[in-house]
């Protein structure tokens, strides 16, 4: 039997995902900004399809984490939610950001401001958000950790939440592939 001989091009096809290849995805998000404005916010994926299950085949294949980057424009917000099964990674590139950390639904929001080099990682079942606070766009890496991390929850009764409901089942058909 003949080994086959390692292909650094192919190597590179695989696993570099190159910015050039690559476009701010300002709708990903957009059902969000539909219900509140200053949710508006882009996202670029480097590897796996996040908790948006978006369908994005110029990343590179993930075995047990996605990794993009995020603008948040000044004064925008990502909301409040809740990934049961991951934790999720804000590693702030450029800006001035407050992280939001709920506990339940119902408890006291908490704030812990974050700057350039920063980084604040939340375990599963806390509530989590992010806030420009600056007068220029933010810019983050964002790590979730699972290659298809369940649908995030929003705080009980919120409009979102009622959102996220509608679309649990559009994301079920799309991440099945």
């Amino acid at each position: 039997m003949m080994q086959k001989t390692f292909s650094v091009s192919e190597f590179e096809k695989k696993y570099v995902a190159r910015l050039k290849d690559r476009t701010l995805d300002w709708n990903v998000l957009k059902f969000q900004e539909e219900v509140d404005p200053s949710y508006k916010r882009a996202q670029m994926r480097y590897i796996g399809r996040g908790a948006t299950a978006n369908n994005d085949s110029n990343v590179i294949t993930g075995e047990h984490f996605t990794l993009s980057t995020m603008v948040l424009p000044p004064g925008c917000v990502g909301p409040l939610h809740l990934h049961d099964d991951v934790e999720e990674v804000f590693f702030i590139l450029e800006g001035e950001v407050t992280a939001l950390l709920q506990e339940d639904s119902y408890s006291e929001v908490h704030e812990i401001k974050l700057n350039a080099r920063d980084c604040i990682s939340t375990p599963p079942g806390i509530y989590r958000g992010i806030r420009n606070d600056g007068k220029e766009e933010a810019r983050m890496l964002v790590m979730l950790g699972a290659i298809k991390p369940n649908l995030p929850t929003y705080p009980e009764g919120s409009a979102l939440e009622e959102l996220r409901k509608d679309r649990a089942k559009e994301r079920e058909a799309i991440i099945k592939d």
